[in-house]
């Protein structure tokens, strides 16, 4: 008879299991606060549109299309490449606060021009390196205020599970993240404990 050999499989319990730590609402607040225009807007970027930190980088004022951006390339360990998959490449929405955002860092970006790099490094012909950015520009700022656990996977997964907390469509959500919705739901949607318990008190109240 045929097995599956996951079957057997044995976590050890000293195993490191990944961290599914999510910012909440005044977290997103105080994150956005200590940080300066243009890492503002990187975290933006991540929290509210939901992309990935490759896609951020990889953007030039050219991808940028009114209200949304093209999501056509990525910045992966220092080199351009294709989307992590074919639903990544897609159209990222933008909220209206969000395009302020974007307007006040088009005012001072060293180059508009359509194939410029929206973050560019210090010589402007690449995009700047996601590492040296954490590093040096993120760190600095999150670590006197307690977050500097909310990297840029934090980031993303907190907009997964915001737009859950507060009932947005879930196929939309994860077109917007660019994955399925099964990946959005397992992996990145975490419920806290008001959503909890709200949950168990409608299933209380049911019963009686």
């Amino acid at each position: 008879m045929n097995r599956n050999p996951a079957e057997i499989l044995y976590i050890p319990r000293e195993a490191r299991r990944p961290n599914r730590k999510v910012m909440n609402k005044e977290e997103v607040k105080k994150l956005l606060e200590v940080l300066d225009t243009r890492e503002r807007l990187i975290a933006q970027l991540a929290i509210i549109a939901g992309m990935r930190p490759g896609e951020i980088l990889a953007l030039t004022w050219g991808s940028l299309t009114g209200t949304s951006a093209e999501i056509t390339r990525r910045l992966y360990r220092v080199r351009l490449d294709t989307p992590k998959s074919q639903r990544s490449e897609r159209e990222a929405a933008f909220s209206d606060r969000l395009l302020v955002a974007i307007a006040e860092w088009r005012r001072r970006a060293p180059s508009t021009e359509s194939a410029a790099w929206v973050f560019p490094s210090e010589r402007l012909t690449t995009p700047v390196g996601k590492d040296n950015l954490w590093r040096r520009c993120f760190l600095p700022k999150l670590e006197p205020v307690g977050l500097e656990w909310a990297n840029f996977q934090m980031m993303r997964r907190t907009n997964s599970s915001l737009m859950k907390k507060y009932n947005v469509d879930p196929k939309v959500g994860a077109d917007q993240r660019g994955h399925g919705i099964g990946v959005s739901l397992d992996v990145y949607t975490q419920s806290d404990r008001e959503e909890k318990r709200a949950a168990v008190n409608t299933l209380e109240a049911a019963l009686a």
